[in-house]
């Protein structure tokens, strides 16, 4: 992709098709990086991320930690653990494709420190993002980043080359980590997940009793182990980090 005519149309079928060989031909993860920076070049982009949502301090097996990133947004979301709480991240559970980050406050409700952590981006030339969420199905949720844009006008062109490219690095990416078998079997005993998918719904304990017809001491027995075992300060953060692991589904939460 490097070396090609700025004056051609850039985001065409040219491109594409470069994008998907060099993709697919990268052989290990130096060779990714070398083609995700070259693709973030070609879109005019200062920064990248692929990564697993998941504790990357301490990172599973299949984790996904490929990333060109402003330092001060590293230290907060990776260093200080916050990636459950990050706007973008946050975001994915809820887009169904790419997304521009000016047009996260159409996904999700910001609060006072999501519109913190945003300008702190900023100033660190996170300027406008694109975020392409990547799931699949038994595996924790991913993401492909790219940020920091020369201008807005930049990134709503690029809008879907990196939908694009974003979808297939993180393919290749997961595949690169050695885990080419289904995902790994569930933590949540089926009682459990059902706790917590009330639990996600909105429902108090008491009422959470009622439906599984179990005593009110058990289900807050129940939330409290699902919490140690997802390392879970509370219940907001009990219900992202099973919706990341892949444990449940968003189309659960809303049937009620």
């Amino acid at each position: 992709m490097a070396g090609r005519d700025q004056s051609s149309n850039a985001f065409g079928f040219g491109l594409a098709d470069d994008i998907l060989r060099a993709v697919r031909g990268a052989g290990d993860w130096k060779q990714l990086r070398a083609i995700t920076r070259d693709f973030s070049d070609e879109i005019r982009c200062r920064h990248f991320a692929l990564v697993t949502h998941e504790d990357l301090r301490r990172p599973g097996p299949g984790a996904v930690d490929l990333r060109d990133y402003a330092a001060g947004a590293e230290r907060r979301i990776i260093d200080e653990c916050r990636y459950r709480r990050d706007p973008v991240m946050r975001g994915c559970l809820f887009a169904d494709s790419a997304f521009l980050w000016s047009e996260l406050r159409d996904i999700i409700t910001l609060d006072h420190h999501d519109r913190i952590a945003l300008e702190l981006g900023r100033r660190e030339g996170l300027n406008e993002g694109i975020t392409v969420p990547c799931g699949k199905l038994g595996h924790r949720l991913g993401s492909c980043t790219f940020a920091g844009f020369r201008s807005s006008r930049m990134a709503q062109l690029a809008l879907a080359p990196a939908q694009m490219f974003g979808v297939f690095a993180f393919q290749r990416a997961r595949r690169l980590t050695g885990l080419h078998s289904p995902g790994p079997l569930p933590r949540l005993a089926p009682r459990y997940r059902d706790c917590v998918v009330l639990a996600g719904r909105g429902l108090r304990n008491k009422l959470i009793a009622h439906r599984l017809g179990l005593s009110e001491d058990t289900v807050e027995s129940y939330l409290r182990d699902a919490r140690k075992m997802f390392d879970a300060r509370d219940r907001t953060e009990l219900i992202a980090a099973v919706l990341l692991a892949g444990e449940i589904t968003l189309d659960e939460l809303r049937h009620g």
